[in-house]
């Protein structure tokens, strides 16, 4: 067995041993900070306690090793006399029919306190079926049965009132259950009775109402203010048809100020609700998805502005384009374009306050206007929300859609004070997430508008760039960590701006990817690293390979195949001396395109390599199956390998994947002594970065290589 075996031994035994002991710190943790008592005891005539956690000395006085294998007292002797034989009886019959348990009872503390208590969990059976040990949860809930008497009392004094009012009356408990209910709100929302009502609607949040985070906002209101006053909702009844309400309601306290229960009433809008959507749809909607339309949009938006002066707040105006609507569009037709875009207006509606106004501004555009804002950082959760909704999967015509969306967002007053440059910095703004990728949300600012300018100056530029020959390729070597060795190059593309000097690829490549210019630019590339590869050999008779990175756009959109096999061919150059580097994250635009792409590239004879590997999507499947060559760690897990103990195990896991799936292992971004030493004697093969070698020029390299000239013997022989 030789050292880099036994190391990789020692290596997985030491984080397999870290790994059992964090969970094991974990779990305990976990169970320690319960609101409760876990316990497991014996299924006997004591209840002989053989584990409980740290929370029963909160819940019973009483230390956990005092009632450990009843060292002390015993957990029957705790639970109440008149109670024992009850939660015997309950205990029993739960465990001879192999069925979870759930109790309510009392225990006597040791202070001598009496608490209620909750108690779930189930039976431990052996082999043969029969009960050996109960395990479970024992929590104490003596504030609510104090709750529970405090309502009894109440209600015997306002049950009257309360039962023959015409307005529907409620008491609900802070997490969403009703308490108490009276005939008018169950004939109100469609129950036989009051009883009926309550035991149905055990979730006010998910059961009554159309929009899912209406029962937060309600809660919310009432923390911030108090009370909740013509609290307009949609809700269901019990036969699942859909009524407006108006809620007025207030939080009752006990005297620690701790809430007791929320109390209110409710009355029927629907008529005057449905009398108000009607006069608003005249004229001002759109035909399509009922929403306000573009004509309609100045003057909200007018109106809101006035409003937000009146009361000091901001307003949000979010642009929403949908992502790659125009493919849906032109591939299923515009019928089913149109039933895409009434269901994401329908998901709008659903995810929007009452406040908040939707406007189809055309196409796949729409507009969301957000009033009454304190701060720009209130827009924040209700544009996630907005993303969230239309994420979510859509079918239509047997096929499901998984949507994203853009959002550009300008903010009233702080970006500007007018509505044409308020859409304009919105439209700004959309433009820059879905140059960033799309499915972002993106705020205006100063920064963004020079950006913009700057982008659209690179665009123009790019246009002329090859012709005015602007772009060069700087070279990088490629370490041999085993013999110090250069084992290839690295081609990488810079241009030589007329004005604004010397730009770094990750300023123009985003760019050229969107205008198309990728194309041309990649083509160029790869003929000037072929004609390096032959100028190297004619000047120094060596045959160095020599790496190019290739776009994941030019990858599956481009005809790849195709331009390296002629630029291989004009250029006579042997297709191993070539190696392509693309990222992981191409393989999950398309992966069938990227699985063909790679096969088609390897018939060529050309090397892959996967670059930036780690801080995508890697798996060990597509690794196993799809032809690469190798494998080029990123940067990130290099940096701060001193200081950093997570790096230093995960380089060592990269590199020993890399290994048992045969593959080249390069790890880029080398720039200590330290680095070097630990990668070396990881077994990593080839190491990249500022501690070799920065990207050099054309005259840099050669004065490289005439300095490095004994160490190409390598390559000499290679070619020889």
């Amino acid at each position: 067995m030789n050292s880099h075996t036994i190391l990789g031994i020692m290596q997985t035994d030491i984080m397999e041993s870290l790994l059992t002991a964090q969970q094991q710190r974990l779990m305990d943790t976990l169970l320690d900070n319960l609101d409760g008592m876990i316990y497991r005891c014996l299924y006997d005539d004591s209840w002989t306690m053989i584990y409980v956690s740290k929370g029963c000395e909160m819940l019973t006085g009483y230390p956990p090793f005092s009632l450990l294998l009843n060292k002390e007292t015993s957990y029957e002797r705790i639970t109440h006399p008149d109670d024992r034989e009850m939660a015997r009886g309950i205990i029993a019959e739960a465990v001879s029919k192999h069925e979870r348990f759930e109790l309510e009872y009392r225990i006597i503390r040791a202070d001598g306190e009496v608490l209620w208590v909750a108690e779930r969990g189930s039976g431990v059976f052996d082999d043969g079926g029969q009960p050996v040990a109960l395990e479970g949860i024992i929590q104490d809930i003596s504030r609510r049965k104090q709750i529970e008497q405090a309502l009894f009392s109440t209600e015997q004094k306002y049950r009257s009132m309360f039962d023959n009012s015409t307005l529907g009356m409620f008491q609900t408990t802070e997490s969403g259950t009703y308490l108490n209910a009276n005939p008018a709100l169950a004939k109100l929302y469609g129950y036989a009775s009051a009883a009926e009502l309550i035991s149905d609607l055990n979730n006010i949040s998910t059961q009554l109402y159309v929009s899912e985070n209406r029962r937060s906002e309600f809660t919310e209101a009432i923390r911030s203010y108090g009370r909740v006053q013509n609290f307009e909702s949609e809700v269901y009844q019990h036969d699942g048809k859909a009524i407006w309400i108006s809620e007025n309601a207030h939080a009752v306290y006990d005297t620690l100020g701790n809430i007791l229960y929320y109390e209110g009433t409710v009355e029927d809008i629907t008529e005057r609700k449905n009398h108000e959507r009607q006069i608003r749809q005249l004229a001002v909607t759109d035909n399509l998805t009922g929403l306000l339309n573009r004509h309609a949009f100045s003057g909200k938006l007018a109106s809101l502005i006035a409003e937000a002066d009146k009361m000091q707040r901001k307003i949000a105006i979010a642009f929403i384009d949908l992502d790659h609507f125009k493919l849906i569009n032109d591939t299923l037709g515009h019928r089913a374009g149109d039933k895409l875009l009434e269901k994401v207006a329908q998901r709008l509606i659903q995810s929007t306050r009452p406040t908040d106004e939707i406007v189809r501004f055309g196409g796949d555009e729409f507009v969301m206007l957000y009033p009454g804002l304190r701060s720009v950082d209130d827009a924040e959760p209700l544009l996630a929300r907005v993303m969230e909704t239309i994420s979510q999967p859509i079918e239509i015509n047997d096929y499901v859609f998984n949507m994203t969306c853009s959002v550009g967002v300008s903010i009233y007053p702080d970006h500007a004070q007018d509505i044409d440059t308020l859409l304009s910095c919105a439209d700004s703004a959309l433009y820059s997430a879905k140059n960033a990728g799309k499915n972002k949300a993106q705020m205006f600012s100063g920064t963004l508008a020079q950006q913009l300018g700057e982008r659209n100056e690179i665009e123009y530029g790019l246009g002329h760039a090859l012709q005015r020959e602007e772009l060069m390729l700087y070279y990088q070597p490629k370490i041999n960590m085993q013999h110090g060795n250069i084992s290839a190059l690295e081609a990488l593309i810079r241009w030589q701006h007329p004005e604004r000097g010397l730009i770094p690829p990750d300023q123009f490549i985003p760019v050229a990817e969107e205008t198309g210019h990728i194309f041309a630019i990649g083509e160029w590339v790869l003929q000037t690293a072929c004609q390096k590869i032959k100028s190297m050999q004619k000047e120094w008779g060596y045959l160095v390979p020599v790496a190019v990175n290739v776009s994941p756009i030019q990858f599956l959109r481009g005809n790849l195949v195709e331009t390296v096999q002629r630029v291989l061919r004009q250029q006579r150059v042997p297709p191993h001396l070539l190696t392509l580097e693309v990222t992981e994250n191409a393989r999950f635009k398309d992966e069938a395109m990227f699985t063909r792409t790679l096969e088609q590239l390897k018939h060529l004879g050309v090397c892959i390599a996967i670059d930036d590997f780690g801080i995508g999507y890697s798996n060990m499947a597509y690794l196993k199956n799809y032809p690469i060559d190798e494998l080029k760690i990123d940067k990130a897990f290099v940096q701060d390998l001193e200081q950093s103990v997570t790096n230093g195990n995960i380089l060592l896991a990269l590199v020993n994947l890399g290994k048992s799936l045969h593959k080249s292992v390069t790890a880029e971004g080398i720039e200590t002594e330290y680095q070097h030493q630990f990668l070396l004697h990881s077994g990593c093969d080839v190491g990249q970065g500022y501690y070799y070698s920065r990207p050099l020029s054309e005259q840099a390299l050669a004065e490289f290589m005439r300095k490095q000239k004994p160490k190409f013997d390598h390559l000499q022989r290679v070619a020889g």
